[in-house]
């Protein structure tokens, strides 16, 4: 799995809240990923290796270097962020899912920070980032509202991907 989104959105929370629970770390020491992360578990009887990519500008051209080997993407957008930034993830995303390693590869994305009051829902979310749009026309995609946070939300999500795979 690739998991990738914007710096901030919470890509490393939802990893760390994916592992399984002797293996997490406290929410307090979840430190954002410079480069890349590499964890390995097992999540509903099926061992996952897990690729959380930095968001940060300077990284993303590391992002191709993981397309070949993946068999589907977890993209983790902010609920909360400001039109420039959904613009930018929306950019992102067209961008990363036109590449010809990634063409039919199932797509789950997260609007996560949901339970902030100033969150857009998943719907409004998959309308900004325009998952309707020929970029996912030949993909499976999923889009659900989470807290990676707290966990709520994940769980439906990621049973919808692990089908998928």
């Amino acid at each position: 799995l690739l998991v990738m989104g914007l710096a901030n959105g919470g890509k490393t929370t939802l990893v760390n809240n994916l592992k399984p629970e002797k293996d997490r770390d406290p929410p307090e020491f979840v430190a954002p990923t410079v480069g890349f992360n590499v964890e390995r578990f097992t999540l509903n009887k099926c061992k996952l290796t897990v690729v959380d990519m930095s968001g940060q500008g300077k990284y993303h051209e590391l992002w191709e270097c993981y397309y070949k080997d993946i068999q589907a993407i977890i993209f983790v957008v902010d609920a909360a962020s400001s039109a420039e930034q959904l613009e930018e993830s929306k950019s992102m995303l067209a961008t990363m899912l036109s590449h010809k390693d990634l063409k039919g590869t199932p797509l789950l994305v997260f609007a996560n920070k949901s339970d902030l009051p100033e969150a857009k829902g998943a719907a409004a979310i998959a309308s900004e980032v325009n998952l309707t749009g020929a970029v996912c026309d030949s993909r499976a995609w999923h889009i659900g509202a989470c807290s990676a946070l707290t966990g709520d939300g994940i769980d439906g999500g990621i049973k919808w991907l692990l089908g998928k795979i």
